[in-house]
């Protein structure tokens, strides 16, 4: 994905909801780059360079950080800066993130060389525009770039698998939040297939009973789980 578009993180959107009704059958492996960059975008140089250490320590830290991205859309804050991105990443000590870990991998050759990998994937898979999502099976693969409705996707694994796979079933309001720590009301909705009033409801039903909280600085549009 290019993080330096705003469909690029919201396809997360789309991949939290494969993930939760496909995740018995697929696997993501994300990739992100800033392909318009020629100069002056140290910004984004920025934000992927912090993704991919992130992603040295363990691919869900990276999603995690692009999750909060997206919930906060901080990447079109103009006034966000590396400090803003070292406060997130200090947020998620609780879930195993080493600082110093960190701040050494930024400056390693190890993250050269992870983001040269991703370089060559784009290459080999020819992609022209992002996002792009590439399924791949044993014996065929099939690239989608940029974004379409969700039926499309679904449409796309049946063909590869030669069957129609089973929807995981069964999520809720506050399954979907304990299992992506936040998610904002827009994403709710479109992963369960609701409307926005719905989930408001759901929403501050499950904060009465101290379940859930609003994210701070989201104008009660992103909710969170209470640990």
């Amino acid at each position: 994905m290019d993080i330096s578009d705003p469909d690029g993180l919201h396809v997360m959107t789309l991949i939290k909801k494969l993930e939760l009704e496909y995740g018995h059958l697929i696997r993501f492996r994300m990739v992100s780059t800033v392909p318009s960059c020629v100069g002056g975008c140290q910004e984004e140089v920025r934000l992927l360079t912090m993704i991919k250490a992130m992603e040295l320590q363990g691919k869900r830290h990276a999603m995690r950080f692009m999750r909060h991205l997206h919930i906060n859309d901080i990447f079109l804050k103009d006034s966000s800066n590396d400090n803003d991105l070292w406060e997130i990443a200090r947020s998620f000590v609780g879930y195993g993130l080493d600082i110093d870990e960190l701040a050494a991998d930024i400056q390693s050759n190890q993250l050269l060389s992870a983001l040269a990998v991703d370089h060559e994937i784009l290459k080999d898979w020819e992609i022209e525009s992002l996002p792009a999502l590439t399924f791949v099976t044993r014996d065929e693969a099939l690239k989608i770039e940029g974004l379409y409705p969700y039926d499309v996707y679904q449409a796309v694994m049946a063909e590869l698998l030669g069957y129609v796979p089973t929807r995981e079933t069964g999520w809720d309001v506050e399954k979907v939040l304990r299992r992506y720590d936040a998610s904002t009301i827009t994403e709710l909705a479109f992963i369960l297939e609701l409307d926005k009033p719905v989930i408001e409801r759901e929403l501050k039903k499950l904060s009465l009973q101290q379940r859930c909280r609003p994210v701070p600085g989201c104008s009660g549009q992103a909710w969170a789980t209470n640990k």
